[in-house]
């Protein structure tokens, strides 16, 4: 076997080539160590990507210091509110995915604590994601995501029906422009079929018609990968941290780790910004934070880097397709790109249209910055699609767009999931790498983890588990006597405070004072679609802060948009 030095020589010489910069690296149990300096970002990520894509590294470390590194500054301690609690299980990070462990934990007789340091859940990558429950067709076969994936995907059926989400089926529909295009798409059945997607659907034009009708006259012939699904995504991180709490969990927000403390080389207790918390089981599911909770607890073996991606949404008067839409050429360039999916034509549940997202990486694991560049890229590559393959519906046009946003994916250089106990530190559960397709993922990667703690720790099953949540009224999807009806009992459904959306001050005030209460304009946002519409909050936004003044008992000066100083107004002019 070769050496852990004859490796690190290996990847040594390659970044060198590949670069012309020479770093030092360094092997031990199978990870790579990259220090030194280099002259760009970019060339730091190479280095980083060549030293993940040999087999014999299992993960890789990179310290490479280059121009205009981001420094991390852990947050401060505030309270000692937290100060002498204890938990069976402590899960860091109230995305998608811990949120999905929480619950999926709570079938166990366990005292579980859950810590997200935003203000809300799902604030870094699940809410800036595109919603999209991905078929496994699209994830390297054999990886660790691959596997997730296709397990994941099809949980989604009875996990939406059991939290009362708007979860659709929609496909994924391939089109051939040509012969030769069209003598690809038994290929992309049979991928589907290796990926354990279940098996596509070939269609003629009749077929095609009626799956996505204008279609051009040259189409001919086409592929339904049928599994593919969108979901009511900010909903979603509702119903399941609301789940977890009918089940015994115990959420915190506003609640950063800042430190874990072990003695005997295990988990002893958790350090946070509102104290010092006692457990002997650390869930990782940090999302792009995943590495510094590694290193705080003296396990850190991959490093995270931060890849963004943004995304354009049309308003709903733009409704050009039914299905997550794209040509051979475009579904087969996104097989080929190394580290990305690629992006696309995608529908939501709530009737608009999205365009992306792109993938770039940066330095900045808080960038979620938009630029005029990305909304351009992104419309001049999908819209000419559109306008090419469905010539008889209206042309897009950017001024349908009305929103525009962006997200981080939490990468590791191995590019695949990390879903393990700890190898150094007993009682740590890494859930780390999770991008895309993280959120079609979910179900399993909880199920992964409830495995791991069933194995180690032999908890007994909680009986009183109860997996349905209810969800809320909905006004704009009652009819007119059931809107009668509903006034009658609380009048403040007869206000409508967002005329785009149709959504009434009773689901404004509901949302700001529910079990996972809103302590934002965009967490009312998020909860009630209020300001989603075509003004995108500028008819409903006084209104909305005149509610959030009134129910949070605050001045309306100190409501915030998102958290911290966001605030939206600064002072009275008269």
């Amino acid at each position: 076997m070769r050496s852990d030095r004859a490796l690190a020589r290996e990847i040594q010489d390659e970044i060198e080539k590949a670069s012309g910069e020479q770093v030092a690296v360094s092997m031990k149990d199978g990870i790579a160590w990259l220090r030194g300096h280099s002259s760009s970002h970019d060339a730091a990520l190479e280095a980083g990507h060549l030293a993940g894509s040999l087999d014999k590294v299992r993960e890789v470390v990179n310290d490479i210091v280059f121009p205009g590194k981001m420094r991390f500054k852990p947050p401060r301690k505030v309270s000692d509110e937290l100060t002498g609690k204890k938990f069976d299980v402590v899960i860091v990070g109230g995305g998608v995915i811990g949120l999905a462990v929480a619950r999926e934990l709570s079938q166990f007789n366990l005292s579980i604590a859950l810590f997200e340091r935003h203000n809300d859940v799902g604030m870094d990558q699940t809410t800036h994601s595109n919603a999209m429950i991905h078929p496994a067709i699209q994830a390297k076969y054999g990886t660790l995501r691959w596997e997730m994936n296709y397990r994941g995907n099809p949980m989604w059926d009875e996990t939406a029906r059991h939290l009362d989400v708007d979860f659709k089926r929609i496909g994924t529909l391939v089109v051939a422009e040509n012969p030769e295009e069209e003598a690809l798409l038994p290929y992309a059945v049979d991928t589907a079929i290796k990926h354990n997607d279940p098996e596509p659907k070939l269609l003629d034009r009749e077929a095609l018609d009626r799956v996505e009708p204008g279609l051009a006259p040259n189409v001919r012939k086409g592929v339904l990968v049928w599994n593919t699904g969108i979901i009511a995504v900010f909903e979603l991180l509702i119903a399941y941290a609301e789940n977890a709490l009918s089940n015994g969990v115990s959420v915190f927000l506003d609640t950063a780790v800042i430190g874990v403390q072990t003695e005997d080389s295990g988990i002893k207790a958790v350090d946070t910004t509102k104290g010092t918390v006692r457990t002997g089981m650390l869930i990782n599911a940090a999302g792009l934070y995943a590495d510094k909770i590694a290193e705080y607890a003296g396990d850190r073996f991959f490093t995270i880097h931060p890849r963004k991606g943004e995304t354009i949404v049309f308003d709903k008067s733009y409704q050009p397709v039914r299905t997550v839409f794209a040509p051979v050429s475009i579904a087969a360039e996104s097989q080929e790109t190394k580290y990305t999916k690629g992006g696309g034509i995608i529908p939501t549940t709530d009737d608009n249209l999205q365009f992306g997202p792109t993938a770039i990486e940066v330095c900045d694991r808080e960038d979620v910055s938009t630029t005029a560049e990305g909304c351009d890229y992104l419309f001049d590559r999908f819209a000419l699609v559109l306008a090419r393959l469905k010539p008889d519906y209206e042309k897009p046009d950017k001024g349908k767009i009305i929103a525009q946003f962006a997200g981080c994916r939490a990468a590791t250089y191995k590019e695949d999931f990390i879903i393990e106990s700890s190898k150094k530190v007993r009682g740590l559960v890494h859930v780390a790498g999770i991008q895309s397709p993280g959120l079609a993922s979910a179900p399993a990667i909880a199920e992964r983890v409830k495995e791991i703690i069933r194995e180690e720790r032999h908890p007994s099953v909680n009986d009183k588990f109860n997996p349905l949540r209810k969800r809320q009224v909905r006004f704009s999807e009652l009819d007119l006597k059931q809107q009668g009806e509903l006034i009658r009992t609380n009048p403040l459904y007869g206000h409508i405070v967002c005329r785009c959306e149709n959504v009434s001050e009773a689901e404004v005030v509901r949302a700001l004072n529910d079990r996972v209460a809103a302590r934002s304009l965009d967490g009312v946002k998020r909860r009630t679609r209020v300001g989603q519409g075509r003004c995108q909050g500028g008819f409903c936004m006084p209104r909305i802060v005149e509610i959030a003044s009134r129910e949070m008992k605050i001045s309306k000066e100190h409501v915030v948009k998102s958290e911290g100083k966001s605030y939206v107004l600064s002072g009275r002019t008269k």
